[in-house]
């Protein structure tokens, strides 16, 4: 059985709510509360999914059934209770929450799928950490993964970003894993931290070159960076309307911005663009949503 890296039921929101689609019920309620134990590989998960098998058995009872029914089915403390289906609860199960401080969700999906999902996140918790390929750098506060095929120029542009002031973690390789508050953090593996591997240049040690104060031991992963070789004649989006893909790792969803590599693009500046867009968009604004809308004025008649 495993206890997950300290996750309360708040934090199961945030992390599941778009991926089990989940909507509060009553919001806080709950919430501090931890997450008892799971084990994947048994199907035991301290989160009870109730869809419309349990929603007709209630209705058929009567009120004091009901209460039967919930004391059995509470009887395991649960951490919080999701009712798929988008289904409502009976004032019954709300009012026996708020008794218990028990957190209530509603979820658009089917019982069988948000079961599926559920196991996929408690699966992912259990594996706590991973070493991918990458660069790591903070850039405007941002912890943003580089990534891209070997040879493509991530180490080139994380140096040029570094002689911009943006703070450097890790080259080549990034090992991840979750703190005590289950947030996902980055750092260089023991043997290559504070190393850079440069072609014509060699290893270079980015301490020594630019002082400790450009290095860090580790970051919060916020975005990460693909870098692509341009493909002539491939599309490429040009107003920004589509949305950033989302890159999984153990368990947590995070933006992915793909940039073509091609002659004569800067891709540190790129990267900064990327960065910047980022945090506007965490603040609601979109750029492409703001010209769309001044066509639309534009193509709107006036009384």
């Amino acid at each position: 059985m495993n206890n997950g890296p300290s996750l309360r039921v708040e934090g199961f929101y945030r992390k599941t709510k778009e991926l089990l689609s989940l909507k509060e019920i009553r919001k806080g309620t709950g919430y501090s509360k931890k997450l008892g134990k799971f084990s994947s590989s048994k199907g035991s998960f301290p989160v009870q999914i109730w869809g419309k098998r349990e929603f007709r058995a209630l209705e058929k009872l009567s009120a004091e059934g009901r209460r039967e029914f919930l004391k059995k089915k509470l009887g395991d403390d649960p951490s919080c209770i999701v009712l798929a289906d988008n289904l409502s609860f009976f004032p019954d199960i709300e009012n026996e929450a708020q008794k218990k401080n028990l957190a209530l969700f509603r979820s658009e999906y089917s019982r069988k799928k948000a079961q599926e999902r559920m196991k996929k996140f408690f699966l992912s918790l259990e594996t706590k950490e991973k070493t991918i390929s990458a660069g790591l750098l903070q850039i405007f506060g941002l912890g943003v993964l580089i990534m891209g095929d070997s040879g493509i120029g991530k180490s080139e542009s994380a140096l040029e970003l570094i002689t911009r002031g943006h703070r450097f973690v890790s080259d080549d390789a990034v090992h991840l894993q979750r703190d005590g508050r289950g947030k996902l953090m980055g750092r260089a593996p023991s043997l290559s931290r504070n190393f850079m591997e440069i072609r014509g240049l060699g290893l270079i040690n980015i301490k020594e070159i630019f002082s400790s104060k450009i290095v860090l031991s580790k970051t919060k992963i916020d975005l990460a960076i693909r870098l692509k070789k341009w493909q002539p004649g491939k599309e490429y989006d040009r107003i920004g309307l589509e949305s950033p893909e989302d890159y999984m790792i153990l368990g947590e969803k995070i933006p992915l911005v793909n940039i073509p590599v091609g002659p004569g693009r800067n891709m540190a500046t790129l990267i900064e663009v990327a960065c910047k867009v980022h945090l506007l968009s965490r603040k609601g604004y979109l750029a492409a949503q703001e010209l769309v809308k001044k066509v639309d004025r534009a193509l709107t008649p006036s009384s």
